[in-house]
């Protein structure tokens, strides 16, 4: 006898073949498929009537970093309402593991400046491997798996010096790469547009690839620029990949500033050159990270408490105008791009009442000039500030949601209660590609955008037995009405509950029922190369 029956859905079944009116069942943690023909209806302890609705194996979220909040809200709701069950984490560069003793301190200012909480038993993630037997205990509301960071295995090797390591701290960065991908990571990561990953060269990065390349597996980059270097940087990113034998993938494909608006199609066209490169996308036209990354990347050369201490003095400030309005270096200068009226401030502790205000407007409920306000901000928080820039252009957007090569990430780091404020994207991401992307614009079918979700990233990430509607797959399913799903979240409302998602199974357990969480968590931790 099976669990549940679903009978009579639209079962879109992750491969981008046509829907098919079917019935599903689940028995323990995986599907039971009838094959096509089989006369009777199998029995059930629970019948569930999907006249109507989609049936979708739960959807992938390539980009998010639940990692690093997820002994805060372990249910990870958030991901929950948006038919997520499953998150590649690990992203950008930035990961609670590894950390050596000696650079905890370090390795602890580091996160209090990104605004990232410490886990309470954040020492003891000396390895990977560490970190993942954590979240296995927290016992998560979704699937979670990790990259080996870049930026943390940097930061346990060297600290946030700058430069290119010795070679004991290369060794110790291999060593600890080798670790993680032995205990189950996917590849490894990079953040090269935030301290410390800014300060790595092409070299450092293709000696790590190199390392895990014979557990197989991705490299996936935050580039180095996209702005203004863009091309170059997918370019850096797709030789490091080639020299060292692992697979690219471009995290969170944009082109910043109007000025480069357009240039996507050029770095499209080079990831289908390099013949097994991917990239993915949020659907929104503004970005979010933290303050501190719309500063020039020598700021962050002498460490973050030398920048709070010239923030202090009139003489820096003036010169770091100067070189923000007429730079001399390259980086995602989104101050300049976006202006003051595009930036909006999301969180800033120290500055509560300044979430929810753009720069312009923080500067005149203070009473300052804009750019001294945008130094009061970063002074006063110690640069935990996070914001939305306004940099990017919908048809880029489009062009991007539209490739076959281009998965979907919510690249959030939100949770419930701990941030006063969130990009949208935390919340809407997958409901706003069903809603806006296939059935408004049409831009794809549903069959299409659901592959993208589930079954392509599955393949391409090597996640055994996920994104598949087929009998012996793991029971992870989302039914949604195709006529109403969407988002509704917005830039100053971003918590806006999502439409038409019905229910949603993570290891045949019913985790979410009319939109809201049930509460039962049976999330995995999924470790490359094992079922």
């Amino acid at each position: 006898m099976l669990d549940v029956l679903i009978r009579n859905a639209d079962v879109v079944d992750g491969t981008g073949a046509p829907r098919r009116r079917m019935d599903v069942g689940i028995l323990g943690k995986k599907l039971a498929v009838p094959p096509s023909g089989a006369a009777g209806t199998p029995s059930a302890r629970k019948v569930i009537d999907a006249s109507g609705l989609v049936l979708a194996p739960g959807f992938i979220d390539v980009h998010g970093h639940t990692d690093l909040f997820a002994f805060l809200e372990p249910l990870c709701s958030a991901k929950l309402c948006q038919g997520i069950t499953t998150e590649l984490a690990g992203q950008c560069g930035l990961s609670p593991a590894p950390i050596s003793a000696s650079r905890f301190p370090a390795y602890r200012d580091y996160y209090k400046n990104q605004g990232a909480p410490l886990y309470p038993e954040a020492e003891a993630f000396t390895c990977v491997g560490a970190l993942m037997d954590t979240l296995e205990g927290l016992r998560p509301g979704i699937h979670l798996a990790l990259f080996a960071a870049h930026g943390s295995l940097r930061l346990a090797a060297m600290g946030m010096e700058p430069g290119p390591p010795d070679r004991s701290q290369m060794d110790a960065m291999v060593s600890m790469a080798r670790e993680a991908m032995e205990a189950g990571a996917l590849g490894i990561s990079s953040g090269l547009m935030y301290a410390p990953g800014s300060f790595a060269g092409k070299e450092e990065l293709a000696e790590l690839c190199l390392a895990a390349a014979p557990f197989g597996g991705i490299y996936t980059s935050h580039i180095r620029n996209q702005g203004n270097g863009l091309i170059e940087s997918v370019k850096e990113t797709l030789q490091v990949a080639a020299e060292s034998g692992l697979t690219a993938n471009i995290s969170h494909h944009k082109a910043v500033g109007r000025s480069n608006w357009g240039r996507v199609a050029e770095s499209t066209a080079l990831i289908h050159a390099a013949g097994t490169a991917t990239h993915d996308v949020y659907p929104y036209t503004a970005s979010s990270t933290t303050l501190a990354a719309t500063l020039p990347p020598s700021c962050m050369e002498a460490g973050p408490e030398r920048l709070l201490e010239d923030l202090k003095d009139p003489g820096f400030r003036r010169d770091l105008e100067q070189r923000i309005f007429s730079p001399t270096e390259e980086w995602d200068n989104d101050l300049l791009e976006c202006g003051y009226d595009g930036i909006l401030v999301i969180s800033a502790p120290k500055t509560p009442k300044a979430a929810g205000k753009t720069l312009r407007q923080c500067a005149e409920a203070w009473g300052l000039p804009p750019f001294s306000a945008y130094c009061r901000l970063l002074s006063e928080n110690h640069l935990a500030v996070n914001d939305i820039c306004f940099s990017m252009s919908p048809e880029d957007v489009n062009t991007l949601v539209g490739d076959p090569l281009c998965m979907f990430g919510t690249d959030s780091l939100y949770v419930p209660g701990y941030m006063p404020m969130t990009h949208p994207r935390s919340v809407g991401t997958f409901p706003r590609i069903l809603g806006r992307f296939v059935r408004e614009q049409k831009l794809l079918t549903l069959e299409e955008a659901v592959r993208k979700m589930t079954y392509f990233p599955a393949k391409r990430y090597g996640l055994s037995g996920k994104g598949l509607i087929a009998d012996g797959m793991d029971a992870d399913l989302v039914l949604f009405d195709p006529q109403t799903i969407g988002d509704r979240a917005d830039y100053q409302d971003p918590f806006q509950e999502n439409r038409g998602i019905h229910s949603v199974y993570v290891d045949g357990t019913l985790a979410l029922l009319d939109g809201t969480p049930t509460g039962r968590r049976a999330g995995r931790i999924l470790r490359r190369g094992r079922g």
